[in-house]
């Protein structure tokens, strides 16, 4: 009797978890659009209410339905803290948020939160897609300056964040299917990468893309590649990269040709990153820097944003959160390696290599591998590998 309590107690959790991810999902995709500009300002603040009902509700399930012991329960309420207080401080509350999701998703199968986040994600992208075309909220279009190239967002902030939901969809998808796919299906999704591209512009998201369509091609020896490299090799790399990435900010200058050259096809993500070093000083705890993307529900405004997820992690929340987040990544191909799910390692790394160039590591409504820190993987036999 008090078994079947118990399991239907683990069933009504994750039952409710589920519905507090598809609420925040849903909210913060909608925090993407340019639906504040069809119903203005106001709009801004109602989302930001439901992403934190959405928060306080997994908070309840973590607290009530989850079997921690009090020492973890305690552990978890400084590290929900210290976020708290770093966020607050760089006015970005994301990292928070995802954090109690985080957290929340301890038991749950993750597949199960992988088939839910596509759900979802590609019912919205469908559903603002027709709202845009029908002219109930705007389609943000820009022009690519000194390329002469219309970009369209199709009701997305920008075209860049269409791009960038489209590749974490179709990461996502690859994970469900453990990178197993027909020649027919890889070639659907390298023509929707060409469509999109076509459609945005956004060549470095086409560029991750195309990296992903090649490892669905090349997926035996990919793996194999990667189950020799191993989780020091992984970490190693994503640690390299993630300084590299820090240190060529750091040191841009743009009177040097091929610093300048490099910047251009960055679309001067450099030059951003370097004028927050130079503005800004580094704290341990982050700060508050003033930012105001294409996307920007005003209108047109002095574009200033800082992409790299690295940058933003250093400078808005600080040398303590910028080394959280790389432990984050470390950790998560830890147990990818240890549950041979090595898709998921494969993940990490293209979501390591996308960080250099977009800001969406902490938006659930992109970024959903995170919960895999301790939802439940399934593990993968070594004979699919072949």
């Amino acid at each position: 009797m008090l078994e079947k309590l118990a399991l239907h107690k683990d069933n009504l959790g994750n039952q409710f978890y589920m519905f507090c991810f598809s609420l925040y999902l849903i909210v913060n995709f909608m925090a993407g659009t340019t639906l504040s500009r069809a119903l203005g300002l106001g709009a801004i603040v109602a989302l930001l209410r439901l992403s934190q009902l959405a928060a306080l509700l997994v908070f309840c399930k973590i607290i009530f339905f989850d079997h921690h012991k009090f020492n973890t329960i305690l552990a978890i309420l400084v590290g929900a803290c210290f976020l708290f207080i770093v966020c607050k401080q760089a006015h970005e509350l994301d990292p928070f948020f995802m954090y109690l999701f985080i957290i929340g998703a301890y038991g749950i199968d993750f597949k199960q939160i992988l088939n839910k986040y596509i759900l979802v994600v590609l019912s919205l992208l469908l559903l603002i897609y027709a709202a845009a075309v029908l002219g109930l909220v705007p389609n943000n279009i820009m022009w690519r300056e000194g390329a002469g190239v219309i970009r369209a967002g199709l009701g997305l902030a920008t075209p860049s964040d269409l791009a960038a939901h489209v590749f974490y969809l179709m990461l996502a998808f690859a994970l469900v299917r453990d990178f197993i796919f027909s020649r027919q299906e890889i070639g659907f999704m390298a023509l929707i990468a060409i469509l999109i591209f076509a459609i945005t512009n956004s060549r470095l998201d086409a560029v991750l893309m195309l990296l992903l369509v090649l490892v669905m091609y090349f997926r035996g020896p990919v793996f194999k590649a990667i189950k020799f490299i191993g989780v020091k090799g992984a970490s190693a790399l994503v640690g390299i990269y993630a300084f590299g990435n820090l240190l060529l900010t750091y040191f841009f200058d743009p009177y040097d040709p091929f610093y300048a050259q490099l910047d251009a096809w960055l679309s001067r993500r450099l030059l951003f990153g370097k004028m927050a070093f130079e503005k800004y000083p580094i704290h341990l705890f982050g700060q508050y820097i003033y930012q105001n993307g294409n996307g920007d529900p005003r209108g047109f405004v002095v574009y200033y944003f800082i992409d790299s997820a690295y940058v933003q992690a250093l400078m808005m929340f600080g040398i303590v959160f910028l080394l959280f987040m790389l432990g984050l990544l470390v950790y998560l191909l830890y147990r990818a390696f240890k549950k041979q799910y090595y898709g998921l390692a494969i993940a990490v790394l293209l979501i390591a290599l996308s960080m250099a160039v977009n800001h969406h590591f902490w938006h659930v409504s992109y970024n959903v591998s995170l919960l895999a820190l301790l939802a439940v993987l399934p593990t993968v036999s070594d004979t699919k590998y072949s």
